[in-house]
């Protein structure tokens, strides 16, 4: 797995590359956000043929006004099988909502605050403390 692995992110980093010098090509790059997602994340511990569907999983942003270099949400604190966010076979509950990333995107695109929970209707649930500011994710824009 290690092996085909290595080789399927090396593959990954190559197109990254590739779109990052077409953007900067065109002179987009600025304006340019690439966030990943996925509907799942993966389990700690392995079904005997690899992991399983999950919740918690890392993600990743790029773009020339992204605030690089930094890691945004709560790492556990502890992955044993016991551990309080861990509920069972390596499955970890996420610290961190979709709408913490994406109310920081919104404001990098410029949607009012008037506007916001038009676009992100789950934004209620949520304390301001548990979002990500415009300004802890982008440089400018």
């Amino acid at each position: 797995m290690n092996t085909k692995l290595a080789s399927l992110l090396a593959q990954v980093d190559a197109a990254l590359a590739a779109f990052v010098a077409e953007m900067k090509a065109q002179g987009a790059w600025d304006e340019t956000l690439l966030l990943s997602a996925s509907e799942f994340g993966r389990t700690l511990t392995s079904n005997g043929l690899g992991t399983d569907h999950a919740w918690g999983g890392n993600h990743f942003a790029m773009g020339g006004s992204v605030r690089g270099g930094q890691i945004l949400g709560t790492f556990p604190d502890d992955l044993r099988e016991n551990a309080a966010l861990n509920i069972g076979r390596g499955r970890l509950i996420p610290t961190t909502s979709w709408e913490a990333v994406w109310h920081a995107v919104a404001g990098w695109l410029d949607v009012d605050a008037a506007s916001m929970t038009k676009v992100l209707p789950n934004l209620a649930n949520f304390a301001p403390e548990q979002l990500f500011s415009r300004a802890q994710l982008f440089t400018s824009r």
